[in-house]
């Protein structure tokens, strides 16, 4: 049996993803997330469900964070992980999509002695690198290391350590269905994306204020917002009301509404809303960089509603380079304005999205990946 392992939103959809693909090769497939929204073929044995309490895996990005775990309990979490792998003995191949931690709890708690695969997505040499003892730890432990970038790839290489670099699987796993969101396809569209966690719901009121300022200076534009399935747009009516918006039933979508403004609101319509998004505003984690590898210039600012660390912040900025813009506070009128240059100018938008794809590479990665893995098995 092959089981993967995820701890975190973007991470599970990349499990998801690749726990479908290697069903296909005929090999028996169990998925343990931590922490995501688990949605797997029939054929894929879900060993545990996360509740995804608290901050749901940003436990350290701030102390309101850590605060909101402790109180949720979702720190119990981990046990109640661990004790759901420790029920399965026929475990051959584990392969292992996050960070250390993961790594080491797998690793760990794993019965018998199964081809350990390590897809180091979280950590890059280039920022946030793997300390010393988590090289070691790789190095001795882990069969077949599979990185996020080349540099790390070539780093890990020249220690030594078994290293095939197959691109970021965070880019492909990106599923487009060819469903149209936009009211106009001939108009500019900016892209909204809250996040995954609760933090959603208190953030969404600031991309509004956004969007009325880009609506008073360019004109008429398409908005579209993605939500993940643990955001209930009914539940976001409260936070936007007081604010002059409305939320209306549309046919599988919702609508924010204000005077001549309207925001398409989708669940789990994210590749669809991002393919046909000319610019993205975001408060997300891992779909700033698969927006970045699709090639959309990115904008971010840092905000204590967001749920994430200046230090966070900083690492994006090293990996996603000049494609994502980050301001420093919420400046409704700077981030308007960077919204509006990048709709007036294409010659700018197709720069910074292409630093986004050769900073985020990585399409096609997950079916190789998956060949891989079942070639092992």
């Amino acid at each position: 049996m092959i089981a993967v392992f995820a701890n975190g939103f973007g991470e599970t959809v990349i499990a998801n993803k690749l726990s479908n693909r290697i069903s296909e090769y005929g090999k028996d497939v169990i998925l343990f997330s931590l922490v995501g929204n688990v949605n797997v073929n029939d054929k894929v044995i879900i060993g545990f469900k996360p509740r995804n309490l608290g901050s749901s895996g940003r436990t350290f990005h701030s102390i309101t964070n850590f605060l909101s775990d402790l109180k949720s309990g979702s720190l119990f979490e981990v046990l109640r992980f661990i004790k759901a792998i420790r029920k399965y003995e026929n475990i051959k191949t584990a392969v292992i999509i996050g960070d250390p931690f993961l790594l080491f709890i797998a690793k760990t708690f794993i019965r018998g002695n199964p081809t350990i695969i390590f897809n180091s997505i979280y950590k890059s040499e280039m920022i946030e690198r793997h300390f010393w003892f988590e090289k070691s730890f790789i190095k001795r432990y882990v069969n077949h290391f599979i990185p996020r970038d080349r540099y790390t790839s070539e780093v890990f290489s020249k220690l030594g350590i078994n290293t095939v670099y197959f691109g970021n699987p965070m880019v492909d796993s990106v599923d487009i269905l060819g469903i149209e969101y936009r009211k106009d396809p001939k108009l500019k569209t900016l892209l909204l994306l809250p996040g995954s966690t609760d933090t959603a719901y208190r953030i969404m009121p600031k991309l509004l204020y956004v969007v009325e300022s880009v609506f008073r200076k360019f004109g008429f534009f398409n908005v579209l917002c993605s939500l993940s399935s643990r955001i209930i747009p009914d539940n976001m009516k409260k936070y936007v009301i007081h604010h002059g918006w409305e939320l209306l039933k549309g046919d599988g979508i919702n609508i924010l509404k204000k005077d001549l403004i309207e925001v398409i609101v989708g669940v789990n319509t994210f590749g669809d809303m991002l393919s046909q998004s000319d610019v993205v505003l975001s408060c997300a984690g891992t779909a700033t960089e698969q927006s970045a590898g699709f090639g959309k210039p990115t904008i971010m600012f840092i905000d204590k509603d967001t749920g994430l660390s200046k230090k966070w912040f900083r690492r994006q900025a090293i990996l996603l380079g000049e494609n994502l813009r980050i301001f420093k506070s919420f400046n409704i009128s700077d981030i308007s304005d960077e919204i509006v240059l990048l709709f007036n100018d294409a010659a700018e938008r197709e720069r910074r999205g292409r630093i986004g794809m050769k900073m985020i590479e990585g399409k096609g990665s997950i079916n190789k990946m998956a060949e891989f893995i079942s070639t092992l098995s």
